[in-house]
């Protein structure tokens, strides 16, 4: 082969290498911004604690609510298995302060880790329901009966936490929230129109009053203006590891259950297997499950509901 050709072809190899080496961060870079709860939980069933964090602490700004509970659950996980105490202790009392109703799963944490939780809710939750039920008797004085509603249903829900069960002032607040939750709903469709609707369009009165919810509609969290049910109970499965090999392993899934108008669940299935030995007896136990039912403007609707599913080495 004669030098020129030569030449050129280690010129153009230089010249691709060079080229490659300034596009490898730019193509590696999408896959590290994708930063998903999935991937947190990853990390941290492989024990690589700090990384999960990290993961965690940047979706936790961005994530839905339904999702950032769960999330700080386990930003809660990460600090305890690093030995950050103090951390963590303030990592719960934020959580319960911002989702009360947020209940640690049995598959998901230890018994010592849900003993913090309660512990935290027991002091934390009577000053929660007061300040609930002050801004849904705020929002029902003011005639915004929607809002007043949803709020009081919150209170009476709060109030079924047995964590409350030896407060004796709850039970007059249940009465009181009880009563003006039945208010709201009786009140609700005779609000009329704002004076400046009526006057400005007379046909605005109507839609002054939200349409009822369809019957025979499964609502789920896609849809606006649906408050999703609340758990009043929730029996799991016992998990028993059958060899050393599944002891030390984390299995992963998920149930999806339907919930009618009475909280009842009608039908229960598996959106994604979570251990063969332990499938059948999770959906038997689903169909057994009891909640407060979801509401559209204060009405009860069925819902449709994803439920992840952890199983996990015992302490975790």
């Amino acid at each position: 082969m004669s030098p020129a050709p030569s030449f050129l072809v280690l010129v153009l190899l230089a010249w691709l290498e060079s080229g490659l080496a300034a596009a490898g961060p730019a193509a590696e870079a999408p896959a590290g911004r994708q930063e998903t709860l999935a991937r947190a939980k990853d990390l941290y069933g492989l024990a690589a604690y700090d990384e999960a964090l990290a993961v965690l602490d940047r979706i936790h700004e961005t994530a839905s609510p339904g999702v950032s509970s769960e999330v700080a659950g386990y930003q809660v996980l990460c600090l305890l298995a690093l030995g950050r105490t103090d951390a963590a202790q303030k990592a719960i009392e934020a959580l319960v302060k911002a989702d009360p109703l947020y209940r640690p799963s049995e598959s998901i944490m230890s018994p010592r880790t849900r003993a913090r939780f309660d512990a935290v809710r027991r002091e934390r939750l009577p000053a929660i329901v007061q300040e609930t039920y002050d801004r849904a008797k705020a929002a029902f004085d003011r005639k915004e009966l929607p809002v007043a509603l949803a709020e009081f249903d919150r209170v009476v829900a709060l109030l079924d936490d047995p964590a409350l069960a030896d407060v004796p002032i709850m039970a007059d607040l249940r009465r009181l929230a009880t009563g003006f939750r039945d208010l709201s709903k009786a009140a609700a469709p005779l609000v009329p129109a704002s004076p400046a609707a009526t006057t400005s369009n007379p046909t605005t009165t109507a839609a002054a009053v939200p349409p009822a919810p369809d019957p025979a509609r499964t609502y789920t969290g896609d849809d606006a203006g649906v408050v999703p049910p609340i758990v009043v109970s929730r029996r799991m499965p016992v998990w028993t590891p059958r060899n050393e090999i599944e002891k030390r392993r984390e299995f992963r899934g998920f149930v999806e259950v339907v919930i009618d108008e009475a909280g009842d669940v009608t039908s229960a299935a598996l959106g994604r297997s979570i251990n063969p030995a332990y499938d059948k007896p999770l959906v038997d136990a689903a169909r057994t499950w009891k909640f407060r039912p979801a509401t559209k403007d204060g009405v009860p609707v069925k819902y449709k509901m994803t439920i992840e599913i952890r199983l996990g080495p015992p302490g975790r």
